[in-house]
C-alpha cells in the first residue's frame, strides 16, 4: 500500500530536512578547543544542545510520517475529512434504478423507465389473485347489489307487477261490471293503494287516472273515480297509473291494490 502525503506533511518534512542539513560534524564537534572568550564559553553548550535536539527532532518527524497510515496521517496532522462532493448535475445516484442501458427522459418516474416491470401493471406480480379474480366476483355491475323492488298485489287476479323507487310507471285498469239486475243510480267507484302495516305519505306515491278527454290526472293513494248511474249489465272501465317516488320508505316492500263499487263487480287488470 502506497502512502500519499499531504501537502502539510510534505511541507514539514522538507522543513525538518532542510534544518537537519544545517547540523554538521562541525557544529556538534568543534574543531578548536574554547578560547578564553567566556561568554561564547558560556554559549556553547547551549548551541550544542539546540542543534542534537533539531537532528532528533527530525529524525523522530521522519520515522513517524512514514510509519503512520493515511488515516492516522490526517488524525496528527489536523487535516480534516475531506468531505464527499454532491453528484454533479446528470449523474445518476448509486441507489436510482437502471434501465438496461437506455437513457431516462426527464420526468420519468422509475417505475417508467423503459424495460423495467410497472408493479401498478405487472401481471405476474405477487402469488394473490387481484381483485375480481376470486370466486363469485364478476364486473363491477355484477358486484353491486341489485335495486330495490317494490310489488304490487292486484285484488282479485293472480297478476302482480313490481316497481322500483324513483323508476318506470305502472299502468292497469279498473272494471266495474253492474251484476245487481237492476241499474245502480249514482254507483261509486272507488282506488285504494297501501302498504301492510305502513301508512304512506302524500309524495310516496304517484298516482294518476286518466279521464275521459284524454288527460292524465293526479289522484290520491286511495281515491274516488266516478260516481254515476251503472245501467244493468252494463261495465265501465277506468285506467290507472302508478310509480314510485326517489324517497319512497325503505321499509315497504308490498302495496297491494284494491278497487270497490256498490254498482256491481269490481276487477283489477295490470297492463303487460
Amino acid at each position: 500500500m502506497t502512502n500519499e502525503l499531504t501537502e502539510v506533511e510534505e511541507r514539514l518534512i522538507r522543513a525538518l530536512a532542510a534544518r537537519a542539513e544545517q547540523v554538521t560534524p562541525h557544529s556538534l564537534r568543534p574543531a578548536a578547543p574554547p578560547t578564553g572568550n567566556w561568554a561564547a564559553r558560556g554559549r556553547a553548550p547551549l548551541v550544542l544542545a539546540l542543534a542534537a535536539s533539531v537532528a532528533s527532532v527530525a529524525l523522530v518527524g521522519t520515522a513517524a510520517v512514514s510509519l503512520l497510515s493515511p488515516r492516522e496521517q490526517g488524525s496528527v496532522a489536523g487535516t480534516p475529512s475531506p468531505v464527499p462532493e454532491p453528484p454533479a448535475p446528470g449523474t445518476p445516484s448509486p441507489s436510482a434504478p437502471r434501465a438496461s442501458g437506455k437513457p431516462v427522459e426527464p420526468g420519468t418516474s422509475p417505475s417508467h423507465i423503459p424495460d423495467t416491470p410497472d408493479p401498478g401493471t405487472d401481471k405476474g406480480a405477487g402469488t394473490g389473485a387481484g381483485p375480481g379474480t376470486g370466486p363469485g366476483s364478476g364486473s363491477g355491475e355484477s358486484s353491486q347489489a341489485p335495486p330495490r323492488e317494490v310489488g304490487l298485489f292486484f285484488q282479485g287476479s293472480d297478476q302482480t307487477r313490481t316497481l322500483r323507487p324513483g323508476g318506470a310507471t305502472l299502468t292497469f285498469t279498473v272494471t266495474v261490471l253492474n251484476t245487481m239486475g237492476h241499474t245502480v243510480e249514482n254507483a261509486t267507484d272507488d282506488l285504494s293503494i297501501t302498504a301492510e302495516g305502513t301508512p304512506l305519505g302524500a309524495g310516496d306515491l304517484n298516482v294518476s287516472l286518466l279521464g275521459e278527454d284524454g288527460v292524465w290526472r293526479p289522484i290520491g293513494s286511495t281515491a274516488r273515480l266516478t260516481t254515476a248511474t251503472l245501467a244493468e249489465g252494463e261495465s265501465r272501465t277506468h285506467k290507472i297509473r302508478v310509480s314510485l317516488a326517489e324517497g319512497f320508505p325503505s321499509t315497504v316492500d308490498r302495496l297491494q291494490v284494491t278497487a270497490f263499487s256498490n254498482g256491481g263487480q269490481e276487477s283489477l287488470t295490470p297492463t303487460p
